[in-house]
């Protein structure tokens, strides 16, 4: 018989034992949910999954990868990857790349490479391959997690978009209007060639900045009307033109028109403006607008001048006459001074004359310099008190032109002239020349004047209009009619208090 304190030993271990049991069948049921949670995620994961040894041999597979390769487990478990998943013979190399586990192993660190497939056709594949060692810290690794995700379709819509883009900009840079848009925050996201050549600021210089850079603030509030639009998705201007003024770079505003359309991407407005420079086109309708006023005003003229011409030598005929048989020293006088007015009206009436006509201009080849040299002694030597001075900043090597360099001298004189009178106070007449557009010239003569108005700008070439005390205000008129008589164009380009340029171009013939 076995004793009671054996027996109760023994009572005791087994109590232990089957309490030892049931952690490990605790434990054992932890492992298996475990297992089972991991073998979930392993098999739900879209992505590829194999784990292999050192020596490429497939030990576990995910249901994705037994899914596209169409093979069942038992037959990927225990051969080569590259067996079952290109069945080729040798480890896998893609465009020069080693095979990614060869690289894990020999460094220990995680490897990322993309594959790339060609199917034979224009089709192909694209995997990114991600090769993780699995060890203990210290220890080599014996085993590797080898992930492959698919990007083909990623990479084609990449593709795609790409080109979509380098269509877009390729129209956007050929355009010739400047196209522009901004964001909620009136913020700069796009700005083609057109925009960079009419604005004078490069890409960088403005994306990302606020629409202030490029529209003056002192015409409009345009913060308010985005941020109203914004908020309402309604405007009146959407969809019409606008005549606007904007900003180049440096500060000089130019006249634009601006058609404006919104785009609206989940709930994030753009608006986007079409905007074209109408500078020229408003320099050309000012100068049609010039060339009426002078025609009509021409036609006046030269009425009036066949008007009082004959009265005018009658006048002087009698006068010369009279002057003959009177002996009175008074009555001679006054008779002197009624000559001297006629004589004044005729001189006037000449001039009349060589503003009305049509200029018959006797041509040959010509050096503009050489013409400008002659003009800037000849008025050298008429104002040499050292009240007025002038410079010459002539381009060398300009082409010979076709004109009449007598005429020309008239144009050069009376503008110059022009100039004088708007420094009463004295200073510098400066006249330049450069070549323009193959083969002519172009000439800017400046004062340091007064200046000009807008308004005086749009008269300052009719016959009689004068801003001077003294003048007749023919000479500019005479002027421009000689250059319009070469084929040429003549404006000024002026501000108050500024001074004043006038430019010339004349073609070569």
């Amino acid at each position: 018989m076995m004793q009671e304190p054996q027996q109760e030993h023994l009572l005791q271990e087994m109590k232990r034992m089957e309490h030892l049991l049931r952690l490990k069948e605790q434990e054992l049921e932890k492992l298996r949910v475990s297992h089972l949670f991991l073998e979930t995620i392993f098999d739900g994961i879209h992505e590829e999954i194999l784990v292999i040894d050192e020596n490429f041999v497939v030990h576990n597979v995910n249901r994705t990868f037994l899914e596209r390769h169409g093979v069942r487990k038992q037959e990927a478990v225990g051969r080569k990857c590259y067996e079952v998943t290109y069945k080729a013979e040798v480890p896998c190399t893609f465009s020069r790349q080693d095979c990614p586990l060869e690289k894990a192993k020999s460094t220990g660190n995680r490897i990322e490479v993309t594959h790339r497939h060609e199917s034979g056709s224009e089709d192909f594949k694209e995997v990114i391959r991600i090769v993780y060692p699995v060890a203990e810290e210290g220890k080599t690794a014996r085993y590797f997690l080898e992930i492959s995700r698919d990007v083909t379709e990623y990479r084609k819509l990449i593709k795609t978009l790409q080109a979509s883009e380098r269509r877009l900009r390729g129209i956007l840079d050929t355009a010739t209007d400047a196209i522009l848009s901004i964001d909620e925050k009136q913020r700069i996201i796009l700005f083609n060639d057109a925009a960079e050549r009419i604005f004078g600021y490069s890409r960088s210089e403005v994306l990302g900045k606020n629409l202030n850079t490029l529209i003056p603030a002192h015409y409009g509030d345009h913060s308010k009307f985005v941020k109203r639009f914004i908020e309402t998705k309604t405007s009146k201007v959407m969809g019409k033109t606008l005549s606007l003024t904007a900003l180049r770079k440096g500060g000089k505003e130019f006249p634009i028109e601006m058609g404006l359309s919104h785009q609206e991407t989940e709930g994030d407005i753009t608006v986007t403006a079409i905007i074209r420079d109408v500078t020229a086109q408003k320099n050309l309708e000012k100068k049609l607008l010039q060339s009426e006023r002078l025609a009509a005003v021409g036609k006046t003229v030269a009425h009036v001048a066949h008007e009082i011409k004959n009265p005018l030598m009658i006048i002087g005929g009698f006068s010369q006459q009279i002057r003959r048989s009177m002996t009175e020293e008074k009555s001679i006088q006054k008779l002197h001074m009624i000559l001297d007015e006629v004589g004044r009206l005729e001189r006037l009436v000449a001039d009349l004359g060589d503003f009305t006509k049509e200029y018959r201009l006797v041509k040959r080849p010509a050096d503009i310099n050489a013409v400008i040299r002659d003009v800037l002694n000849i008025m050298g030597e008429i104002y040499s008190g050292g009240k007025h001075g002038f410079e010459g900043d002539l381009a060398p090597n300009l082409e010979e032109i076709i004109c009449d360099p007598d005429k020309l001298k008239q144009v050069f004189i009376n503008t110059i002239a022009n100039g004088l009178e708007a420094m009463e106070g004295g200073g510098t007449i400066t006249i330049q020349t450069r070549k323009w557009d193959p083969h002519g010239v172009e000439i800017r003569i400046t004062d340091r004047g007064v200046g000009m108005s807008e308004e005086e700008l749009l008269h300052i070439f009719e016959p009689f209009y004068t801003t001077r005390e003294s003048g007749s205000g023919l000479g500019l008129s005479i002027s421009y009619r000689i250059v319009q008589a070469h084929k040429g164009e003549m404006w000024p380009v002026s501000r108050p208090g500024e001074g004043t340029t006038f430019i010339i171009r004349l073609p070569s013939n």
